[in-house]
């Protein structure tokens, strides 16, 4: 029986698993001094878990800010075109096609994507910048406060009740001009609501969580989980952010959020956002580990699914969970497939 299941998730992996939000281009950038980082401490895992699309995250630490933000994301996304230009395993990818024929050579597609938009600082014209260099998918803000608005809390509440700011209605409109997609993961409630108000194309969460298993304002709420599905995006579901308590933080309980998403609004419109951050956690000292859990409240890795060589994991508890060949395709690689063919 073991083997069968085997076989079926090897059938169900056949075109690579999508996951659109990874924190890579921050690491690479730390790890500079090095080469080959992407296939010496990426690739194996990757690989494993048989991942084909990879949403790789432009994102600035404090430290950075605000001197240095638009040369440390340029230098990130030098560092993954090098580490790229190192490796027949890689490719970055610009569009839907490029997505596919990099695929058919057997290889893992890079999506670049933005999570703030620090690098832009107040300058609009930038956007077009990046975008030539390649980001497709656009967050405007983390958990703090920038140019374009407010990030949500990790709390349940008191996130400001202003919406998105001129600047970042401007950066909203441009992103739809142009052709990046809209990212809505970590804007505050009322940034969110107003993102809704102007813009028309479908709209996408890479990495969130239902607020019915961790209720602060970081994660997303049933109402906004609609409002996603009216308007036909998809949502990626998040492995850092499923329950409050440790002893919760498991694979049933990601699980649980996906099959929350599917009861709301479809099983079309739900996929995966990992959002993998143990591998940086490890580098971290016990002051840093101790900093980061007070700004960013309790972050549980998920024994079992923690990095990307377990992606075959999560998918053999679908299965047993009772999910369809076709739901189960969707999640791992058709939602996300189908919103890059019509945004990209």
């Amino acid at each position: 029986m073991s083997e069968q299941i085997e076989e079926r998730i090897s059938r169900l992996h056949r075109h690579g698993v999508i996951d659109l939000h990874f924190d890579l281009p921050m690491d690479l950038y730390e790890k500079r001094a090095r080469e080959d980082v992407l296939t010496t401490d990426f690739l194996p895992d990757f690989q494993a878990g048989d991942i084909g699309v990879v949403g790789v995250a432009l994102f600035l630490e404090d430290q950075y800010l605000p001197e240095m933000a638009l040369r440390v994301a340029l230098d990130q996304i030098a560092r993954l075109y090098t580490e790229v230009d190192q490796s027949e395993h890689f490719a970055i990818c610009k569009s839907h096609r490029e997505i596919l024929q990099a695929r058919a050579k057997g290889k893992i597609a890079m999506l670049i994507t933005m999570e703030g938009v620090e690098p832009l600082g107040g300058d609009l014209d930038l956007l077009r910048v990046f975008y030539e260099l390649g980001v497709r998918s656009l967050g405007l803000t983390h958990a703090r406060r920038n140019a374009a608005g407010d990030g949500a809390l990790f709390a349940a509440s008191g996130s400001p009740p202003e919406g998105l700011t001129a600047f970042g209605r401007d950066v909203v409109r441009e992103c739809e001009r142009v052709g990046v997609i809209v990212d809505l993961a970590h804007i505050n409630p009322a940034g969110f609501n107003e993102i809704f108000e102007i813009t028309t194309k479908p709209l996408i969460v890479s990495h969130t969580n239902a607020r019915r298993y961790y209720d602060i304002e970081r994660n997303i709420s049933d109402e906004q989980i609609k409002m996603v599905g009216e308007r036909g995006g998809v949502i990626g579901i998040n492995a850092v952010l499923v329950s409050p308590r440790k002893e919760e933080a498991t694979i049933d309980r990601y699980i649980d959020h996906i099959e929350h998403v599917r009861d709301l609004i479809g099983i079309d419109c739900v996929a995966i956002g990992f959002d993998f951050l143990e591998f940086i956690s490890r580098q971290w000292s016990p002051a840093e580990q101790i900093e980061f859990e007070d700004k960013f409240t309790h972050a549980h890795f998920i024994p079992g699914l923690s990095n990307h060589s377990h992606s075959r994991a999560l998918t053999r508890r679908l299965i047993k969970r009772g999910f369809k060949d076709e739901e189960i395709k969707g999640i791992l690689f058709g939602n996300w497939m189908r919103i890059l063919e019509q945004l990209l």
